[in-house]
């Protein structure tokens, strides 16, 4: 989707792009080949070739692509940067930022998932987070993000952050981690199926008062459900996505949507 993109183009809106891609120009080298377009100026068709060629060194520069690309179409940029991405949720024993701490950070990357729990090896899971500048969360943009940061405020900010709870939303997907899933037929083990924070909240007390060390493995495979469903879930929005924008429909979803 990325090479579809126009958006990054001066003046380009959603509307000049979709008239771009039907008279051909379905990627960044057709423009560059393109003699003429239909109610398009000759010299605003040479500036934006001119702007293109100067921007194509650029394609793999996700720093560049973040400030130029609108934030809402920040999607686009998943394929192309998968390999770099973190995919993150956090375990809270409350609601409160500032007040209530983080109990279980769970990351996933290209070498697997990783768990950090608090008083033990939380701060190194914070260190290795600061070092991703893309993120994948679910609800992160509400509450994963601004707890981080009320609690840590030296965590630097993600250059791109997909949260795909409102990505689902455009898609006609409404609700928590778990209703998404169950709408799109995921089935999590039958050890921690219908859990949730409340659930994660009292797993942890269960751990740091009665060294209960059943709780902690059961809130950390909890987490891990939560962060790997991100993989799968970000596929599916993506696909979902394209296939939204490229024509104009809401495709039907399912657990195997994202895949090719």
């Amino acid at each position: 989707m990325l090479y579809r993109t126009f958006l990054h183009l001066p003046g380009v809106d959603e509307r000049l792009e979709r008239h771009l891609w039907q008279n051909g120009c379905r990627t960044w080298w057709h423009l560059l080949e393109a003699e003429k377009i239909p109610s398009l100026s000759k010299t605003r068709l040479l500036f934006w070739k001119k702007e293109l060629e100067e921007f194509l060194p650029f394609a793999k520069n996700l720093e560049e692509l973040s400030l130029r690309l609108p934030r809402r179409h920040h999607w686009r940029l998943f394929k192309h940067f998968r390999r770099e991405a973190v995919f993150l949720d956090i375990e809270t024993d409350g609601l409160r930022r500032g007040k209530h701490q983080v109990t279980v950070l769970g990351m996933a990357t290209e070498e697997g998932y990783f768990s950090y729990v608090a008083r033990e090896n939380l701060e190194e899971g914070l260190e290795r987070l600061s070092e991703f500048r893309f993120w994948v969360t679910f609800g992160g943009s509400f509450f994963d993000w601004p707890f981080l940061k009320a609690r840590y405020p030296w965590l630097p900010p993600p250059l791109v952050h997909l949260d795909l709870c409102p990505l689902f939303k455009r898609l006609g997907l409404k609700g928590g981690l778990k209703k998404i899933e169950k709408a799109l037929g995921f089935e999590r083990p039958e050890e921690i199926d219908g859990f949730d924070g409340y659930m994660a909240v009292k797993l942890w007390r269960l751990w740091r008062r009665k060294r209960k060390l059943s709780a902690l493995e059961r809130l950390i495979a909890y987490n891990r459900e939560d962060v790997l469903n991100l993989i799968p879930l970000a596929e599916i929005a993506y696909s979902g996505l394209t296939r939204l924008t490229l024509t104009g429909k809401i495709p039907a979803l399912s657990v195997f949507s994202g895949k090719p």
